[in-house]
């Protein structure tokens, strides 16, 4: 891939970010990043996989997730006594799933399905905490609220713990096998990549990653006592496992112009990269990986989509779902044979109002040596979804529009 990345040029270097806050400056330096409740166990496994090196500028951050783990494991066993009989009686309801690249809206798009009560979604802290939020909450959190960021690294999105998130997080706490943990530990990028698609993976990690996904889903639809709403945009390449853990499952699929996917995307990689990282990650490094990772997930969504049986997958575009959310949300519950929109539509209506409009963070232009390898590389997707290969379709920086 390296003859394909884009070079650096004076064009695409992008705005310099505004100063962060004091909670992100504590949280780049000490916070746990991708791992907060992780086991002391899986921490020592995760360690040994990297040869023990961390980067000395993370070291807070080890010595933080070794602390953690120590209080995290005693929790976690105690909370899986207690609670492991009421869950294994817990019939788990066919959840629904947002597919979709990173940055084409499934943050947005989340959000506003997560207002029907009938629903539930995992939200921050049951993601960071995935084996001990029924023990830990209501003491831990409280105390965690004082050092979270107002708002999420990558955008200017509120975040709190009570926030819809990503799965994603949890899986990766829960079984060590997600590709999140390539920007954690960059130096084994290869190897935590084969778990975006499982191209490559044994059927033991595959087993892994699916009994992790059920033990969560399980678990937060026990505690919320409706079927759920799942968002991970990594999800969208791996439809054949989630038809394997799911059967009856449903999947909402929101796709975006490639230009301003990558766009946003390098703007959120380099926010979140030192935030999750334990390691040095090669910022030259980073448009190439986009440009890999955008591909691998595309190529693995059009080869699978057609494993979901008629009626169970609706595709939408970003920028309708921008300029009708209400409208693109009753044709999506109709499509998918969700319960009756009307009676969700009110919830929808206020959070339209509260949410308002959403300043877009400021993105660097896309130079045309860059431009030619997205139509080289991502060209599948342009003509899949007919999305122009001109600079009309560059979202201003400057414009409002819904969250990523």
């Amino acid at each position: 891939m390296s003859s394909t990345a884009p070079r650096s040029s004076a064009a695409s270097t992008p705005p310099k970010p505004a100063r962060p806050d004091t909670a992100q400056q504590i949280v780049r330096l000490i916070g746990p990043g991708c791992l907060a409740g992780v086991r002391c166990s899986d921490w020592w496994r995760l360690l040994a996989a990297n040869d023990f090196y961390v980067s000395p500028r993370f070291w807070g951050k080890a010595a933080h997730l070794t602390v953690s783990s120590l209080v995290t494991s005693p929790l976690s066993w105690l909370e899986g006594y207690l609670y492991r009989p009421v869950l294994d009686s817990t019939a788990v309801e066919p959840p629904l799933f947002v597919l979709g690249s990173w940055r084409s809206g499934t943050t947005f798009l989340h959000n506003l399905l997560s207002q029907d009560e009938r629903f539930a979604a995992p939200d921050l802290y049951q993601t960071m905490y995935p084996r001990t939020f029924r023990l830990s909450r209501w003491w831990w959190e409280p105390m965690l609220r004082m050092g979270l960021p107002r708002k999420r690294f990558m955008d200017n999105v509120e975040q709190s713990f009570s926030e819809p998130a990503e799965d994603e997080m949890a899986i990766g706490i829960l079984s060590r096998r997600s590709n999140m943990l390539a920007w954690t530990f960059p130096r084994n990028e290869a190897r935590y990549e084969r778990y975006l698609t499982f191209e490559g993976t044994t059927e033991r990690e595959q087993a892994e990653f699916k009994n992790a996904l059920k033990y969560f889903v399980r678990k937060v639809q026990q505690r919320a006592g409706r079927p759920l709403i799942l968002k991970s945009p990594n999800h969208t390449a791996r439809i054949r496992l989630l038809l394997e853990t799911f059967p009856e499952a449903k999947f909402l699929h929101i796709r975006r112009h490639p230009y301003n996917v990558f766009r946003s995307f390098r703007h959120m990689a380099r926010q979140v990269i030192p935030v999750w990282g334990l390691q040095k990650y090669n910022d030259d490094a980073i448009d190439e990986m986009i440009v890999r990772l955008y591909r691998k997930l595309n190529e693995a969504y059009f080869a699978q989509r057609d494993l979901i049986p008629a009626g169970r997958l609706h595709e939408i575009a970003y920028e309708d779902l921008a300029a009708a959310p209400r409208a693109k949300v009753e044709e999506i519950y109709e499509a998918l044979n969700l319960p009756d929109f009307r009676q969700m539509k009110p919830a929808l209506d206020a959070y339209l109002g509260e949410v308002g409009e959403y300043r877009k963070n400021r993105h660097a232009d896309i130079p045309a040596e860059t431009r030619e390898i997205l139509h080289r590389e991502w060209g599948f997707c342009f003509d899949r979804w007919n999305y122009e290969r001109d600079l009309t379709g560059i979202e201003s920086s400057d414009a409002s529009a819904p969250a990523e």
